[in-house]
């Protein structure tokens, strides 16, 4: 098992002494609430993850489009914790935590629609920039992660209580996070229980060849049913074969920002789940997109600016020639006018840009049923809870009744024996009632343990 943290090399250290201070990297993962900056944070006045999520389904040829269905509850059951992809185009290796235009238009183009389902946090964080070198490890990159790592310690710390969460993340933004649940919570098993799930495309996220689980992680799957939850939905999107130089499908070339040696692509594979098979859509993507956010932020937002385009592409997970990728295709129906929404940003074969828009609604749906599946479980285990405390006190009750019962029956027995005639008979009596009583309340005893055990089995 090859393990994220714990394995930088003597010259990544020397690297990140050199440039960034050893201080200065224990300082970052601090956890405070006022040193985060959040572009979206429910109740924040600026949340940008607040605003409209209205709009029209594009329909296919020969029908009618109709509103899009999605509405916000007011108080989700979960969270979810979104780092956002490179974005960032100032001139520093690493950026600032300013709210950049093109931060705010990928924001809400791939976050602020799982405000239907989750709570969504999303901090800044000090990303590398386009300036800064982006496709391997680095000293930029180590910054950035720790940046990231201390938002979600802030998250975790200050504003989850105890609340399931989903960790979103894209490109960059998935690689941090993809690096957060190894640190973090792979090998914790009590925040594991508050882990919903992982979406975290364009990452290379890795597991052994044709398996789910067993190689960045430990205990954390590539999911392959709709009702499980704690897994991991990742992929990359390409048109086509990526070739031997596609950079999100493989691991002997292309992206790789961890501290950690690239994994033996004879042995490991990049992760591939088809969020389109996995919400039982058949294969077909359902694309969201906010055509106010498509080229840059609006002055003001319109009222109704998202659009679906259902029965538009489909997508299947392939491999070939080390390659694991998540390929896409148009369906082709006739009479189709509606606009290629992926060719909108994305040229040649490698979709990487716009590989959450166009399964969102697949996600999304996902996301929904993990929250679902999340919350009735929660609510089966506070009944085992509830349960095992009433058993317990059951329990508590019955040990005292045979105490005293035992008590009681020796009293009597020792009054028995100083006394005569009736009225040695009748304590006799007395006394072997007591001693029924305590061996009935003995077998009520050994049932309520064996009742407790079930329940905390279930508990677990």
């Amino acid at each position: 098992m090859s393990r994220v943290s714990g394995r930088f090399t003597w010259l990544a250290l020397a690297c990140l002494t050199m440039f960034m201070g050893v201080a200065a990297i224990a300082g970052t993962s601090s956890a405070r609430a006022d040193d985060t900056v959040w572009i979206c944070k429910p109740g924040q006045a600026d949340d940008l993850c607040a605003g409209t999520i209205a709009g029209k389904s594009l329909a296919p040829p020969g029908k009618s489009s109709v509103p899009l269905e999605y509405s916000r509850p007011a108080n989700p059951p979960i969270d979810c914790f979104y780092l956002y992809p490179t974005q960032s185009e100032q001139a520093t290796p690493n950026s600032n935590l300013d709210k950049d235009p093109p931060i705010k238009r990928v924001v809400v183009q791939q976050a602020r629609m799982f405000s239907s389902v989750c709570k969504v946090y999303a901090p800044m964080y000090r990303q590398v920039t386009y300036s800064g070198n982006q496709a391997v490890y680095n000293p930029d990159v180590e910054t950035a992660y720790q940046s990231a790592k201390s938002a979600f310690e802030d998250y975790l710390a200050n504003y989850n209580d105890g609340r399931g969460f989903i960790i979103l993340g894209h490109s960059q933004g998935s690689a941090h996070s993809i690096r957060l649940i190894d640190e973090m919570i792979d090998n914790d098993a009590n925040l594991r229980k508050r882990f919903v799930g992982a979406i975290t495309p364009g990452g290379n996220v890795y597991v052994p060849i044709d398996k789910t689980v067993g190689g960045m992680y430990d205990h954390v799957p590539a999911c392959t049913d709709l009702d499980q939850y704690g897994c991991m939905v990742a992929y990359s999107m390409y048109t086509d074969n990526p070739g031997p130089t596609g950079a999100f499908s493989r691991l002997d070339f292309g992206y790789w920002i961890y501290p950690q040696d690239r994994p033996d692509d004879s042995q490991y594979e990049v992760m591939c789940v088809n969020p389109a098979e996995l919400d039982g859509s058949g294969g077909t993507l359902l694309p969201l997109a906010n055509l106010d956010y498509l080229n840059g932020v609006p002055a003001q937002e319109s009222a109704t600016p998202w659009i679906s385009a259902p029965d538009y592409y489909k997508a299947e997970c392939k491999r070939q020639d080390g390659a694991h990728w998540l390929n896409v295709s148009k369906i082709n129906l006739p009479g189709e006018t509606r606009p290629n929404l992926g060719a909108l940003v994305a040229s040649g074969t490698n979709w990487h840009v716009p590989e959450v828009n166009l399964a969102e609604g697949d996600l999304i749906n996902i996301a929904g049923a993990w929250s679902a599946d999340y919350t009735a479980a929660q609510d089966r285990l506070a009944e085992a809870k509830a349960k095992l405390k009433k058993l317990q006190g059951k329990l508590a009750k019955s040990n005292k009744r045979l105490k005293q019962g035992l008590k009681s029956a020796k009293k009597l027995d020792k009054k028995a024996r100083k006394a005569k005639g009736k009225r040695k008979q009748a304590l006799k009596r007395k006394a072997k009632a007591a001693r029924k009583k305590a061996a009935a309340e003995r077998k009520r005893i050994k049932s309520l343990k064996k009742q407790i055990s079930q329940v905390k089995k279930q508990i677990g």
